[in-house]
């Protein structure tokens, strides 16, 4: 049978009829017909070349994977070629690349896309609509579907499967898909991340053929997010992640999204909806249900065709927010995932079936309702990849084309329900009060509600809701909007249902992560209120710091914006100076100190930033923060730290969250060429040592701070791994933490700070005994900066066993020799979400380095 293991050749199989029959295709006169009126458009179809001509080998072919430019070059000869395509380039990835995009659909179809596009923006937005205009909508207008091809690039398939799939919406003649370009218009990204595809592309090349051949990258294949990037769709951080928002909810408004995925080898071949739970209650049932029909639909044609191994209702749920298919979700659009077993990379695997494992949630690797056909075991090609989701892809564009009306009507009544309960239901709105400490945090709030198509309004006068008034320039998000569930998902409190644990995020509560005041408004606020169109608009009014109005020689350290300027004026050798006593506690002033106890900054330290040679995603997202708020460093990596002598280059070195085996091995001989081999242990570990002990600066974060309680026998003990910890577990959940001492590292911090945990630690200091027994009898000086809260410690989310870890130190510092260790338990700069907790991280860069006593 196909679907076992077969290389891309075999025959294919005409898809899933759209009416009531199955028939083959034939040709006809209708085929002559369309052919003939493609030549008199001055675009012969038959000019179009095949994705295997245009690649010089069949499509999926062992051991071959075109790069970025073989790919976008093949869509802009589509886009050039046939009338039925239509290929832009809408941006520029983050590292200066072309972002493209191509439309297909029929001739007609694209010739009025605006009109097209106007009609999903009113399906997606009903309000104020007459009823029969939107009744013509959804009775004449082709629905919209969005695919996104190879997020991670290191899943390689998609590129190949978007080219022959364009090649057989565009050039096709059989009467199934003349019906699709008549009833579907696709909006295909052909790589979400051209960026990745090339880096792949380009080791593979030089690995191949090699022992290290389809070995893991040296870096990451996104700049700064790595596989991260699926994790970054409310809050839109990277480039690719801009342009694609913009493009879904300002220019198209989908129906349909569909997101192209690969998994690990060893399980089923291919994952299809519906997903298993829990349920984000937030989630229209009528989309959920639409989800579970085309996934349902498509397990059935897959079946049908012979595609063994095909899994429904495991591994991936419907709770968790910021997902590429799980933000549209809550946009009222049906988002679809498929996930494919991976070859390795392009190198084909074998694997017999005793080395398959059961779908997640299922116990054996055998029949059952959430796969019914399992896979037998054999070769598995990047080529049968292809195959699989061609066929997800025909099933999909039966369905949509077979039943159109229903798809679009389906959208416009989950648009209609949420602005119906978004007036009836409780909180009617959200306010952000304009004297929100943090206005940097608030403007970058603003800005992702907006780029996602939330609509916000500004208090020209005080705002009375829930008898409280609120100041004039205050924030009003109203809940009676199309996205306003969007809004409750994002700032509502999460609490992960009972029943089996999260695997991951359990929540997000943004303006918790920002650091951001936000009001749950019971009753709509009384006041009047302007929309606005930009987050600079939406923040104009905002106050910040009382102490800093009218003065042009104060800087506030609860403003995000204040990190950006410090950094800026220190670059450029300004000197400034760290406020102190009653007036100026949590200021930066200008210019020189002029009293004692106030600390002079007069230049930046020379900052290191740790990276192995592979892709580290915590690595990236330090990169990240630093970048955004303009702060220098110089990337250090293991042969630079083993030779020593470190304090002729760094005052301030920083290690990302990376095990002790990765810090001390690195990676293992044999695995990449020698020299990626190799890690700190044991030149570059003593290097690090004599650093701190002459005076340099060490910041480790999350896992690496593990290794420097080793390298510097700190009395420390991390409760999550200790037997007191057997039961503990928090796998991604929004937690509260209290600073512990007011130091220069932490002057004015709020009274509480939400920080991200994701199997994070906490620390307690070793009993005497315990030091006895380690052979650290002397108790070194151990500064507890910040603890997780005693009480009340979960904020949103899941966790488990939470006395484990309450009160516990979640940031200590440690006195070596002349020098300090800032030791973080958790993330600060966690994929880029945890804002709060970004300063904390820059208070340890720039007050980090001496005892408060010498400032």
């Amino acid at each position: 049978r196909q679907g076992r293991g077969n290389r891309v050749g075999s025959q294919r199989r005409e898809p899933p009829s759209l009416g009531e029959t199955v028939r083959p295709p034939a040709v006809s006169h209708l085929l002559a017909l369309a052919v003939l009126q493609a030549a008199c458009l001055g675009a012969p179809l038959q000019q179009a070349p095949t994705p295997e001509e245009h690649l010089g080998h069949p499509v999926g072919a062992d051991f071959e994977l075109p790069d970025w430019e073989v790919v976008s070059s093949y869509f802009r000869i589509l886009g050039d070629r046939s009338p039925r395509v239509l290929t832009e380039t809408v941006g520029e990835t983050t590292e200066g690349r072309d972002f493209l995009v191509s439309v297909l659909s029929s001739e007609q179809n694209l010739a009025r896309l605006d009109e097209i596009r106007e009609g999903a923006r009113l399906v997606a937005d009903p309000r104020g609509v007459a009823p029969d205009r939107l009744q013509r909508i959804v009775d004449e207008e082709p629905v919209v579907l969005f695919i996104t091809c190879a997020m991670h690039a290191t899943e390689c398939a998609s590129p190949q499967f978007g080219m022959q799939f364009a090649h057989d919406l565009a050039t096709e003649e059989s009467e199934f898909w003349r019906r699709v370009r008549e009833r579907v218009v696709v909006v295909l990204i052909p790589s979400l991340n051209p960026d990745g595809l090339d880096h792949v592309a380009e080791w593979y090349r030089d690995t191949k053929g090699t022992p290290f051949e389809a070995s893991g990258l040296l870096k990451l294949y996104q700049y700064y997010a790595g596989h991260d990037n699926n994790r970054d769709w409310f809050m839109l951080t990277q480039a690719e992640t801009r342009i694609m928002t913009e493009l879904i909810y300002q220019r198209w408004h989908p129906q349909v999204y569909w997101d192209v995925h690969q998994q690990g080898s060893d399980r089923e071949r291919f994952f299809v909806p519906p997903f298993r739970d829990p349920l984000n209650p937030n989630l229209d049932p009528a989309i959920i249900a639409a989800i579970d029909s085309l996934g349902s639909r498509a397990l059935l044609d897959l079946t049908r065709e012979g595609f063994s191994g095909v899994s429904t209702g495991v591994s991936y749920d419907m709770w968790w927010n910021g997902g590429n298919r799980n933000v549209p979700v809550r946009h009222n659009i049906i988002g679809l995932l498929t996930e494919a077993a991976s070859a390795h990379l392009a190198s084909p695997v074998f694997l017999p079936i005793s080395k398959l494992s059961a779908p997640r949630g299922l116990g054996a690797y055998a029949a059952s309702n959430r796969f019914p056909d399992p896979w037998p075991g054999g070769w598995w090609r990047i080529g049968d990849i292809v195959r699989y989701e061609l066929a997800f892809g025909r099933s999909l564009l039966a369905s949509l084309a077979r039943e159109s009306p229903l798809w679009l009507q389906n959208a416009a009544d989950a648009a209609r329900r949420a602005i119906d309960e978004g007036g009836k239901r409780v909180p009617r709105a959200w306010i952000l009060p304009a004297d929100n400490r943090d206005p940097g945090a608030v403007a970058r709030l603003a800005d992702v509600l907006i780029r996602t198509g939330v609509e916000l309004s500004v208090a020209d006068e005080e705002v009375t809701a829930d008898d409280r008034t609120w100041p004039a320039g205050s924030i009003v998000i109203p809940r009676r909007q199309p996205y306003g569930t969007h809004v409750k998902d994002l700032f509502e409190v999460q609490r992960y249902p009972v029943g089996d644990p999260p695997y991951d995020v359990a929540g997000w509560t943004l303006p918790f992560l920002l650091g951001v005041h936000r009001v749950e408004a019971v009753e709509f606020p009384r006041g009047p209120l302007r929309r606005v169109e930009t987050a600079a608009e939406a923040t104009a009014a905002f106050h910040g710091d009382p102490r800093t109005e009218g003065r042009a020689d104060a800087l506030s350290l609860a403003d995000s914006e204040t990190w950006k300027r410090v950094f800026a004026r220190l670059a450029a050798g300004e000197a400034l100076s760290v406020g102190a006593g009653e007036l100026d506690e949590g200021l930066i002033l200008l210019g020189e100190a002029e009293s004692e106890d106030t600390r002079t900054l007069s230049s930046l330290p020379r900052i290191g930033l740790y990276s192995p040679w592979r892709g580290s995603m915590d690595e990236g997202w330090t990169r990240y923060v630093f970048d955004s708020f303009g702060l220098n460093y110089t990337t250090v990596r293991n042969e630079s730290l083993r030779a020593g002598a470190l304090d002729s280059l760094l005052d301030v070195l920083v290690i990302p969250s990376l095990s002790s085996g990765q810090l001390d091995r690195g990676r293992a001989p044999g695995s990449v060429p020698p020299m990626y081999t190799r890690g700190l242990d044991p030149e570059g570990a003593v290097a690090i040592e004599e650093f701190v002990r002459g005076g340099g600066t060490l910041i480790t974060i999350g896992d690496s701070s593990r290794w420097a309680i080793e390298l510097f026998q700190l009395a420390l003990v991390d409760v999550t791994r200790a037997e007191e910890g057997s039961e503990f577990s928090c796998p991604g959940s929004v937690l509260r933490a209290i600073p512990a001492i007011q130091t220069t590292c932490g002057p004015a911090l709020p009274a509480s700070l939400a920080l991200f945990f994701s199997r994070s630690s906490a620390w307690r200091k070793m009993t005497a005994e315990e030091r006895e027994e380690s052979g650290r009898e002397e108790e070194p000086e151990l500064d507890v900066l910040l603890r997780y809260a005693p009480s009340r410690l979960l904020l949103s989310g899941w966790i488990e066993e939470p006395q484990v870890i309450e009160g516990r130190a979640a940031w200590v510092r440690a006195t070596h020799g002349a020098g300090r260790v800032h030791l973080f338990a958790f993330r600060p700069q966690y994929r880029g979400w945890a804002q709060a907790t970004f300063p904390l991280l820059f208070r340890a860069i720039l007050f980090g380095g001496a005892p408060d006593s010498e400032r």
